[in-house]
């Protein structure tokens, strides 16, 4: 087994982010009423992020993940979206930064290591995806944490 492997294997049994809530999902909103349509049972989302998680180091598309379930692209998008509070693609940027921020913290390896391992390829689109996410650079969190 390859080292990348062996640390995604380790990697993939800790609990990533936790959704945020839908701030359009108040009862009586006009956005809740076009979205009581769309829905992904609990056991369907679940399935979908085990399958984000599984393949975070590859190339993963809203396509792909819509194929995972029944429904189409738009309703697919929208039906993610009221449950995890943000669109499938943005949920994938999130977890491999969450990923990348705990190999920051708990491994030695460079960015561009930590990047091929998150499926963010390099290290500029490593730091471009901490600055979007969190608003600071993969250094810095190294940095802070070593102090």
């Amino acid at each position: 087994m390859s080292h990348h492997a062996a640390v995604l294997k380790e990697i993939l049994n800790i609990p990533t982010i936790t959704p945020v809530p839908d701030p359009c999902a108040e009862r009586g909103s006009r956005q809740a009423q076009e979205r009581r349509g769309y829905s992904l049972s609990p056991s369907a989302y679940e399935r979908i992020i085990t399958w984000m998680r599984a393949r975070i180091d590859e190339h993963i598309t809203e396509e792909m993940l819509c194929d995972l379930s029944p429904m189409g692209k738009f309703a697919f998008r929208r039906a993610f979206e009221a449950h995890a509070g943000m669109p499938p693609m943005l949920y994938l940027m999130w977890m491999r930064v969450d990923m990348a921020v705990r190999l920051l913290i708990d491994t030695r390896f460079d960015l561009n290591q930590i990047a091929y391992v998150t499926g963010l390829h390099n290290a500029e689109e490593l730091t471009n995806a901490c600055l979007q996410t969190l608003r600071v650079r993969p250094q810095a969190l190294r940095v802070s944490v070593a102090l």
